[in-house]
């Protein structure tokens, strides 16, 4: 069952694409969702026009960014306005994952020149306040992060709570956004949701045998629309990929032969891309690793008070951007729930 609680914690944070049931866990969107093979990766890219450079800045090639093409864009219509699209949500969450290494002025700045740069009027006022719009979402988000907790061990049950506190979040969307910019910008993290939560349903409903619950559960796939589907379909795909590379590396295999080995079976731009998110899953474990180590450290120092503990932490999980920050919470509590499989 935490395989589904660690997917709702991920929801709660409005990144539901990153914790479908044997995800790869990456560290953006894009990457997560990037198809392996040549073919679905043409079908990838929305036909969005107008749109924006993707070329990194030059001051931006001694960051964490380097080596990465900007992702998303502003797409327009023949009018010039802006047409909203999940494209420009991936763009500002682009910059906003230089968090950390810059201050926040400098990042909303840097989206605003962003925006300055790649477009005219009526389409640059537009993005303009729809950015205002998401930053003060952004702000609200992370109050409402604050005030919902993840469930304890015991509480993993409790599915009406789930869906209360999702609900929580969809209002929240809805305060700073018309119904097309929810659309544009979380109606798949939304649909996936309601996806898991009746999936856990049935998954907790003693009622059923394990039979029953197999084929409602097969039932419930078949009634997401096909784009959904091909998009899980696609992420189970990779996750399988990363076992088959985790079991050649126990087995002694070198990074050439992994690669060798994906190139053969997908071809070698694809090869390129598994070996990037393979490097960055593991730059991320050890990067959650030192800050766990640490953190168990500030907790055992008993010369300290909960607050200034709290405070060191809170200093600690600056070196992380909001999406791994999730990604840290999912793999604290997974750790948690091994801990407690042991001692019982």
């Amino acid at each position: 069952m935490l395989k589904y609680l660690v997917v709702f914690v991920a929801l709660i944070a409005g990144l539901a694409i990153w914790f479908k049931p044997s995800a790869v866990v990456t560290s953006s969107d894009t990457l997560a969702t990037t198809p392996i093979n040549e073919e679905l990766d043409e079908r990838a890219v929305p036909e969005l026009k107008g749109a924006a450079s993707n070329q990194l800045p030059d001051f931006l090639q001694g960051t964490s960014l380097k080596g990465t093409a900007i992702d998303g864009l502003y797409p327009v219509d023949e009018n010039g306005n802006l047409l909203l699209s999940g494209s420009i949500k991936h763009r500002f969450e682009y910059f906003l994952s230089t968090m950390g290494e810059f201050s926040l002025e400098q990042v909303q700045a840097m989206i605003r020149d962003d925006i300055t740069l790649n477009l005219e009027e009526p389409a640059r006022s537009q993005a303009l306040q729809l950015f205002e719009d998401y930053v003060g979402y952004k702000y609200a988000l992370s109050d409402l992060e604050q005030s919902l907790q993840a469930p304890q061990p015991y509480e993993i049950n409790d599915i009406e709570r789930m869906r209360l506190q999702l609900q929580q979040l969809r209002d929240k969307r809805r305060e700073y956004f018309n119904q097309e910019t929810v659309d544009a910008f979380f109606g798949f993290d939304e649909l996936y949701d309601d996806f898991m939560l009746n999936r856990l349903d049935i998954q907790s409903n003693s009622q059923l045998t394990a039979e029953e619950k197999s084929e409602q559960i097969s039932s419930l796939e078949q009634s997401l629309p096909a784009e959904v589907r091909s998009m899980r379909d696609e992420t189970q795909r990779i996750s399988q990929v990363f076992e088959l590379t985790n079991q050649m590396r126990d087995e002694g295999a070198s990074d050439s032969e992994i690669f060798e080995r994906n190139s053969q079976e997908f071809g070698q731009a694809a090869a390129e891309r598994l070996q990037q998110l393979d490097n960055q899953r593991q730059a991320f474990a050890q990067k959650a690793e030192g800050f766990i180590a640490r953190k168990q450290l500030i907790l055992a120092n008993d010369s300290l008070t909960d607050t200034e503990k709290q405070t060191q932490i809170d200093e600690a999980l600056t070196a992380f951007d909001d999406n791994e920050k999730r990604r840290l919470k999912a793999l604290e509590l997974m750790q948690l729930e091994a801990q407690t499989s042991q001692e019982n």
